[in-house]
């Protein structure tokens, strides 16, 4: 090679550092398999059962995570929560996302969290009868390994097959199927391991648990739980009354929940939530209940004494088995025969629980819209009721008036003791109404676990909109509604 041919050489172009991008970074700590930016994965990860994320979000803000991530183990969300940090971008948990009140659903973007692969059983201790587990297992899986020592959990959502642990305690687990007999949720939390949105790591008992049960995510995020168990029934039976009147279904319902032998399960619900599941040939009302089947736990001469002063026929055993056997699949099988399926979830006094359901009936009768609706014993003086309504969201009117009639009976709920069952993101604002003391203790907690406020912005201590906005929204709807209506004739 000679000098002229190495003058024709071109000068070495300087080496460029390009900072690495998030993408890069979360990739960096969980693997390519387990990051995703794709606009497929996004949708997937940022809804719920419910339509609110796509629908009402859409034009105040990111409704869309930025990335999903799949931890499998506490240093993992650790290092996620650094970046967050660093980037100031929003962490969302999640786990099976089987709430229908978007509390897993992004609203300022950031990354999806998904906890579902941390999915170990840690230990079953059948001497001190405990068990310690990873937020991402679900009960159905739970009870399975339980049973293989003779133990069960004994008390879970009626959406055990997808919940996980984790995300049950996030939201509250006050009643469900077996919180009548053993306990609330509250009552087997023994300790949780929580690593809170500033990074730091904690084992935390006794008091303390209780901000993070109905916390929504927003301080932090459980990697470990410690819960009670019990041993397991030899087996349940089960009860199934029809009634043809509203007021001796509730008075039925009353009478049995205040019986000295607490039952395992107790539901009420009406013709229309039935007919997709376990249709009703004598009645328009049902109510279900449940025992640990030993002859010392069934008070069966109270329940026919219940049963006959109030209207109530047996159902026979075929329809009442059945019953048990839907109890995690019953309120969801609406869903495959609507577009849209609304939910709002009440947690009443049972005394009052007669009352609301009229008003749901008579709203639902003038307005013309095929609503629905259950309830489910959670402690023997209070009742979750949930009340849905099958619409499709493209007919606005009808969607917006089903809206408001959920609104004017959450409205009432909180007028008469009661409270939202659930918060995530539909319900917060409902939060200075209904819990105002518990709305200054999560300002507090907030600013102490997570003071840059990463942690799944815009629920419980604040709010994207304003009751007010809200309250004066369906108010003109209504109104508009009636005038239309007017014209038309």
């Amino acid at each position: 090679m000679t000098e002229t041919d190495l003058g024709n050489v071109p000068d070495p172009q300087p080496i460029v550092k390009t900072e690495a991008t998030v993408l890069d970074k979360l990739v960096e700590i969980v693997g390519e398999e387990r990051v995703s930016d794709s606009e497929l994965e996004r949708v997937v990860y940022s809804g719920d059962p419910a339509v609110l994320p796509q629908y009402h979000y859409r034009w105040k803000a990111k409704y869309l995570a930025d990335y999903v991530v799949r931890v499998e183990n506490v240093n993992e969300i650790e290092e996620v929560l650094k970046i967050a940090r660093q980037h100031k971008i929003p962490v969302v948990p999640r786990g099976g996302a089987s709430s229908c009140m978007s509390s897993s659903s992004p609203t300022r973007g950031g990354i999806s969290l998904d906890i579902k692969p941390m999915n170990k059983i840690l230990e079953i201790n059948k001497k001190s009868m405990f068990v310690r587990v990873e937020p991402g297992v679900t009960f159905d899986r739970l009870e399975n390994e339980l049973e293989k020592h003779g133990l069960t959990f004994g008390i879970y959502p009626s959406s055990a097959k997808s919940a996980v642990i984790g995300g049950w305690i996030a939201c509250g687990g006050r009643g469900g199927i077996g919180t009548p007999y053993y306990g609330s949720l509250r009552d087997h939390t023994l300790s949780l391991s929580v690593i809170g949105g500033d990074g730091t790591k904690n084992t935390i008992e006794n008091d303390e648990i209780d901000l993070f049960l109905h916390s929504y995510g927003i301080l932090g995020i459980i990697f470990e739980i410690t819960l009670r168990v019990h041993e397991k029934p030899k087996g349940y039976k089960t009860f199934s009354y029809g009634f043809r009147e509203l007021e001796g279904l509730c008075n039925a319902m009353r009478a049995t929940a205040e019986l000295e032998k607490k039952p395992i399960y107790l539901k009420i619900a009406d013709d229309e939530l039935l007919k997709y599941s376990n249709p009703l040939e004598d009645g328009k009302y049902v109510l279900t209940v449940t025992y640990i089947d030993t002859p010392s736990d069934i008070p069966s001469e109270d329940l026919n004494v219940i049963a006959g002063d109030n209207s109530g026929v047996f159902l026979g055993e075929e329809f009442s088995e059945k019953e048990w056997e839907l109890r995690y699949d019953a309120e969801f099988n609406p869903k495959e025969h609507t577009e849209t399926l609304m939910f709002q979830e009440l947690w009443v006094p049972t005394e009052k629980v007669h009352e609301m359901l009229a008003a749901y009936e008579s709203y639902r009768r003038s307005h013309k819209i095929p609503a629905l609706w259950f309830g489910m014993l959670g402690t023997p003086d209070a009742m979750r009721l949930e009340l849905m309504a099958m619409i499709d969201a493209a007919q606005y009117l009808k969607f917006i008036s089903s809206k408001g009639i959920l609104h004017k009976m959450m409205k009432k709920a909180i007028k008469s003791g009661g409270v939202p069952y659930t918060i995530g993101l539909q319900n917060s604002i409902y939060m200075a109404r209904a819990y105002p003391d518990r709305l200054v203790e999560m300002k507090e907690a907030k600013a102490k676990w997570d003071p840059e406020g990463i942690m799944n912005p815009d629920r419980v201590t604040t709010c994207l909109t304003s009751f007010r906005r809200i309250d004066l929204l369906f108010a003109l709807a209504a109104a508009f509604r009636r005038l239309s209506r007017y014209v038309g004739k």
